[in-house]
């Protein structure tokens, strides 16, 4: 039983190291929670319609061709999930959080539990 458990904590610890996580993240605001990657209406008016996302990528101090790629990827119709996914995927941990902050100083809250 003993290895059973240190084997579980092991190949979590690999899984987190070789990069196999996940840069999406749950976003609320207004009632509202989705993933910053999924296509609903809730995103689009939040982010795209009130202009925040230019506001939250500017805030993040990323690279300008970042900033438009991000607000591109968020606002433009045709871009799939896999397009955002791929460049929040790219991100360094530091433009991560720079980005996860600045939606903060915008209003949002981040990874909020859905029943909370």
């Amino acid at each position: 039983m003993g290895w059973s458990g240190s084997g579980i904590v092991i190949t979590a610890l690999a899984l987190m190291v070789g990069g196999c996580g996940s840069n999406n993240f749950l976003v609320y605001k207004d009632g509202s929670n989705f993933y910053v990657t999924s296509n609903c209406a809730a995103r689009q008016r939040l982010l795209c319609d009130s202009g925040d996302i230019g506001r939250i990528v500017a805030g993040a101090a990323l690279p300008r061709s970042l900033q438009d790629r991000i607000r591109e990827a968020i606002c433009a119709t045709g871009v799939t999930k896999a397009d955002l996914r791929e460049i929040l995927a790219g991100l360094t941990d530091e433009q991560l959080s720079s980005l996860k902050q600045s939606f903060r100083a915008n209003g949002y809250e981040i990874n909020k539990p859905l029943d909370a």
